[in-house]
């Protein structure tokens, strides 16, 4: 008896301290049942990734017997699943700061509680404790069609919003991670600009573009494509700093601005998109004109 207690130790420590984390680059060991896996998805200019292992069903009864409801669960295999977030976000409608995490899940009969646990390197959740808790939301699970292999996958992906849902078997649970997209990219364009140098004024360009066309931060936008205007005359830079001025209502300096674009498409008609975007242009110069004098 005392033998097999040793034995059944030993294997314990042996899991732990020598099987290689799911998310090595390379698998230096022979192959796993349930093999690894990792999952990133870009929301806004947010990352959200996620590292797990796939079980398969293999004609397994899973609920309340492979996996106890009820009980935390690792929601995979081998070590404890991770997901981490590049910003704040919220899931579930509810705040969870960036950062690294154990994502455990408690199964139920009618509803799943989804765990977000700070200590992000554990074997299993045989060490879990609910004191490192970061966040815990309630998701709803749904019947779906027979998934073989356990599967964490990411849909409805929308600028500021995704679904994150774990399906197996024939259960998929979904829940909501959102963020901030506004402010994020105000936060991320102002420390790019704050440290750009003669030779980033494309990117500039292209975030000062962005704001133009999401109809937001239009004063530093302008701010931004004025300068770019200045220190780096093309068609691009001034038919951009046309476009803000009018969208900010100074119709006379728009138009100025604009006349300086399409003289130097004059210069520029090899480059790409110029010759479509000046008809566009003037055509939007008309539409100033006919605005300004009503």
């Amino acid at each position: 008896m005392l033998r097999h207690s040793i034995s059944g130790a030993l294997s314990l420590l042996i899991a732990a301290t020598f099987i290689p984390a799911a998310s090595s680059a390379r698998q230096t060991g022979p192959p796993r049942l349930s093999p690894a896996a990792t999952v990133t998805q870009m929301i806004g200019v947010s990352e959200v990734s996620i590292s797990y292992s796939r079980p398969s069903v293999k004609e397994r009864s899973l609920w309340d017997n492979l996996v106890p409801l009820d009980h935390v669960w690792r929601t995979g295999a081998n070590e404890a699943t991770t997901i981490s977030f590049s910003d704040d976000a919220k899931v579930e409608g509810r705040d969870l700061p960036a950062g690294k995490y154990s994502l455990f899940t408690i199964p139920g009969q009618g509803e799943w509680t989804i765990v977000f646990n700070r200590i992000s390197d554990q074997w299993g959740a045989s060490q879990y404790n609910p004191s490192h808790d970061a966040l815990r939301v309630r998701a709803q699970p749904r019947q779906a069609v027979h998934q073989e292999t356990f599967q964490i996958s990411f849909t409805d992906v929308g600028t500021d919003t995704a679904i994150i849902s774990l399906h197996w078997g024939t259960v998929v649970v979904p829940f909501a991670v959102q963020f901030d997209v506004r402010r994020i990219t105000l936060d991320r364009a102002r420390e790019f600009v704050d440290n750009a140098g003669p030779e980033d004024g494309r990117e500039v360009w292209s975030w000062a573009n962005y704001f133009y066309q999401n109809d937001y931060n239009l004063d530093q936008a302008l701010s931004w494509a004025t300068t770019l205007a200045e220190t780096t005359p093309v068609y691009w830079t001034h038919a951009l700093h046309a476009r803000l001025l009018a969208r900010s209502g100074d119709t006379g300096a728009a138009l100025s601005a604009a006349a300086l674009a399409l003289e130097r498409s004059q210069h520029e008609v090899d480059q790409p998109g110029v010759s479509v975007d000046t008809q566009v242009l003037r055509n939007e110069m008309e539409e100033w004109k006919t605005n300004s004098d009503r």
